[in-house]
């Protein structure tokens, strides 16, 4: 099947999030840009690279002169001819959304919006593969927990996934984001991106509330959440426990914790696991609670780049430790913790979805 799509090459359209998986033939250079409210103001936008724009045009076609029935659109862009035969797994919407593919249309692509719903895309800059996920917990109306100062853990989140995915994409290894601006997503979104991206790693950013009552730790009280019964789980998560523990022991902070604290599975009273994010990739999954943003000192620590940078440091060790060792790590809690999460988040419930383009 052949659809007609908008040859338009620029900063954005060279490849906005998840560069490093797009399918170009010169990878994009990975800039880091302030945080917005949207998907255009998210984090990592890629330049043109070496090559300029027409090194991207050549990689989505290889002659870009057009085929005698090729049109225009109301603007006068010149529409070209694309082959859908080969569907990507995902693509990165017009305006930076990560959306991942259902299948093909007569005139685009159709795909999974972030709230679950079917929409159809002219175009998009397809993403292949990613051997990483990274996923910011929360987003949209969905804030999360909110510290002493009014910092909301989603907007955390996303400053720490956006440095995890530029130190990993700095290294080489092919990585995407699940959530690229301040939108809404369910959990079932972000799981069936990473399943679609057949990633080796998927990873959920959180930061923890309310505040264990048992006084100041000696180091923070990271918790990683596992995937019952599943050994590369446990293995990611023994890994990062240990790189985000040491990276963030040395922050002066009067850290909390709970007397359970590590690399834990924590079950429903089914014996499933508890959170959604955990239970729903097929893929390798953890979910890590970085600090308590409740705690008013630890909030302080949140706050600065610094802190955020060491973050996205350890998260990103610990990625490539798993991906090139065989190293378990450590801090693992061989009892599970049992919990039954209210449902009243993560849900598709009210959602709304963000533009794509």
């Amino acid at each position: 099947m052949t659809v007609w799509v908008v040859l338009r090459f620029s900063l954005l359209t060279a490849c906005l999030l998840a560069v490093s998986a797009c399918s170009v033939g010169e990878r994009p250079t990975l800039l880091e840009a302030e945080a917005g409210d949207g998907p255009l103001d998210a984090a990592l936008v890629a330049s043109a690279g070496p090559a300029g724009a027409e090194t991207d045009a050549a990689a989505m076609q290889e002659d870009t002169t057009p085929e005698p029935d090729a049109t225009s659109n109301s603007e006068g862009e010149q529409l070209a001819a694309i082959d859908l035969g080969d569907l990507p797994p995902a693509l990165v919407s017009p305006l930076g959304v990560v959306v991942p593919v259902l299948g093909g249309t007569e005139t685009g692509y159709l795909v999974q919006t972030p709230c679950g719903n079917e929409q159809e895309l002219l175009w998009g800059q397809p993403l292949r593969e990613a051997d990483v996920v990274i996923d910011p917990g929360h987003g949209g109306d969905e804030r999360g927990a909110i510290g002493p100062s009014g910092e909301a853990e989603a907007d955390l989140n996303l400053d720490v996934a956006r440095r995890v995915a530029s130190t990993l994409d700095s290294q080489g290894i092919s990585v995407a984001l699940s959530r690229t601006g301040d939108y809404r997503i369910p959990v079932a979104t972000r799981a069936a991106l990473a399943d679609r991206l057949e990633a080796k790693v998927f990873v959920s950013i959180h930061h923890n509330s309310p505040t264990p009552v048992s006084g100041p730790a000696n180091g923070p009280g990271t918790e990683v959440y596992v995937q019952v019964g599943s050994d590369a789980s446990k293995r990611l998560g023994g890994l990062v426990y240990e790189e985000v523990l040491a990276a963030l022991s040395v922050f002066d902070a009067d850290w909390a914790t709970r007397s359970d604290a590590g690399v834990l599975t924590v079950l429903n009273t089914e014996g499933e696991d508890a959170y959604g994010i955990v239970r729903r990739p097929a893929v390798p999954s953890v979910l890590v609670e970085l600090a308590y943003i409740s705690n008013s000192t630890e909030a302080t620590v949140l706050a600065t780049p610094e802190y955020r940078q060491a973050a996205g440091d350890a998260l990103a060790g610990a990625i490539v430790r798993f991906l090139q060792t065989g190293e378990e790590g450590s801090g693992h809690i061989d009892e599970p913790r049992f919990f039954d999460p209210s449902g009243a988040t993560g849900g598709d419930e009210g959602c709304v979805d963000p533009a794509l383009e």
